[in-house]
């Protein structure tokens, strides 16, 4: 049965009058007799019964109209959902590490969210490795991590921003990287499961020795705060400590890095992914502006 029989049916049901639904629905009478003619062949039986100048509902058009009520408001939802207007009220899952929503992502989502009062974007920190399963298993939409290569073949990865990676330390400390032959230097390690810990081996390794003093640190401000407080050294991109840098309160040494160690942002999703509009909206937003930064 055709949708636009339905809601001529509904709507002369309604309004108890073929020209009053006429005029809402912006067709013809002749138009609303043919949808009706319609319907009624197809159920073999009257739907309506003219009295006078009254349209009065039959049973059968009465057991009719209980069905095409659930049938029209299911088609009012799905045409909904072909517009987003749905999916605008629902929640973007965005997961992230801490340095990345810090220093990358925040003001970029407060400016979306300045465009897009009704988006409600929810950001969940974490770990790759935990970010990564929770990807797999659908948690979150998308991810935005530091990392060198994706190397997960469900997963696919957009480069943001490149990480520019350097050695770091306060600049009372470290001058020039000769500072680094220093025995009493602290050495800040990131975490064994970040994602430039083989960064910081392969370019602070040589200066290690047998040291002792060493620090493990769970995350890009711990490490900061150890550096400043340890008078550390470390390994860091960039962008996470660019206004003390600038401000003269640390000193960083750009690494050259090789091919296998370049870092980069990137945005990471599923390779089965559905990206509904709103989604798509916010991740072509993203990319713009990490292009632009």
């Amino acid at each position: 049965m055709d949708i636009r029989h339905l809601i001529t049916f509904q709507t002369i049901a309604r309004l108890a009058s073929f020209t009053k639904a006429s005029e809402e629905l912006s067709y013809s009478q002749s138009t609303l007799t043919i949808h009706i003619q319609a319907i009624e062949r197809e159920l073999n039986g009257k739907v309506f019964e003219r009295i006078g100048k009254n349209i009065i509902i039959t049973e059968l058009g009465k057991e009719l109209l209980s069905i095409a009520d659930v049938i029209l408001t299911a088609h009012k939802k799905i045409e909904m959902l072909k517009k987003a207007e749905f999916l605008n009220e629902s929640a973007i899952k965005i997961g992230a590490q801490e340095s990345v929503a810090v220093y990358r992502l925040q003001s970029i989502i407060n400016r979306f969210q300045q465009d897009n009062p009704q988006v409600k974007i929810i950001q969940v920190l974490g770990q790759k490795a935990e970010l990564t399963s929770k990807l797999l298993s659908s948690e979150i939409d998308v991810m935005c991590v530091m990392q060198p290569q994706q190397e997960n073949d469900n997963l696919i990865a957009i480069e943001l921003a490149k990480e520019k990676m350097g050695i770091v330390g306060t600049y009372s400390q470290l001058q020039m990287l000769d500072d680094l032959e220093n025995q009493s230097t602290v050495f800040i390690y990131p975490k064994s499961d970040c994602s430039y810990r083989k960064t910081f081996d392969n370019y602070l390794g040589k200066y290690l020795g047998n040291r002792r003093n060493i620090i493990e640190a769970l995350s890009i401000e711990a490490i900061k705060q150890s550096i400043v407080i340890n008078s550390g050294i470390s390994v860091l991109p960039y962008s996470t400590v660019e206004i003390e840098v600038a401000s003269g309160k640390m000193s960083f040494f750009e690494l050259d890095l090789s091919r296998d160690d370049e870092v980069s942002t990137q945005l990471v999703y599923h390779k089965n992914k559905w990206f509904f509009p709103l989604l798509r909206e916010f991740t072509d937003y993203l990319v713009h502006e990490m292009s632009m930064s």
